[in-house]
């Protein structure tokens, strides 16, 4: 069974397809725990994944964004603030992905026609080079009127259950990781 840690709800949701997925099992047992920010993930993290370990979890998923092209320095952070702490198994694995986790669907923005039918988004060739993933997927699905038709929090995990997880891996290396551990 896997724990997934996220700095927010939509983060651990999305995991949790994309876990899924890669396992090739719909029916993997996943428990998951969102922040309200990596402050506070950082704070409590420790304590969740012991939660996790008591609870039956072996393998440990915990996910922080880079916020910047390097996701070194917050990798260190997760393993200083919240592996060492929690003493749990070797079995874990620090998603950082570069810039955010958005960054993954722009890699195959193509698939938001599967959510937005009147929308064809044209492809992004490396979406790790984007400063706000977040905030450019919010600017592309703009519609004529200025309306937002993408929010975050509800099309993400609807986004992950139709994203090439192969041209994912191929355009943003931090998945890899991701993909390797759960394989």
């Amino acid at each position: 069974m896997y724990g997934i840690l996220g700095e927010d709800s939509s983060d651990v949701a999305t995991l949790k397809v994309l876990v899924r997925r890669l396992a090739d099992d719909e029916s993997l047992p996943i428990r998951t725990k969102g922040y309200s920010g990596c402050a506070q993930m950082l704070r409590k993290g420790a304590s969740q994944l012991r939660t996790f370990l008591n609870l039956g979890c072996s393998r440990f998923i915990i996910c922080h964004d880079a916020d910047g092209p390097d996701p070194e320095p917050n990798r260190e952070r997760v393993r200083t603030r919240i592996i060492k702490p929690s003493d749990i198994s070797d079995d874990y694995c620090i998603v950082v992905p570069v810039q955010e986790l958005e960054a993954w669907i722009l890699a195959d923005i193509e698939c938001a026609t599967n959510i937005f039918s009147s929308w064809k988004p044209t492809a992004i060739h490396n979406p790790e080079a984007i400063p706000s993933p977040k905030e450019h997927l919010k600017k592309l699905c703009r519609t004529g009127h200025k309306r937002r038709r993408y929010f975050h929090t509800i099309h993400n995990e609807q986004m992950a259950k139709h994203l090439d997880l192969q041209k994912i891996s191929r355009k943003c290396p931090a998945f890899r990781e991701l993909e390797k551990f759960v394989a």
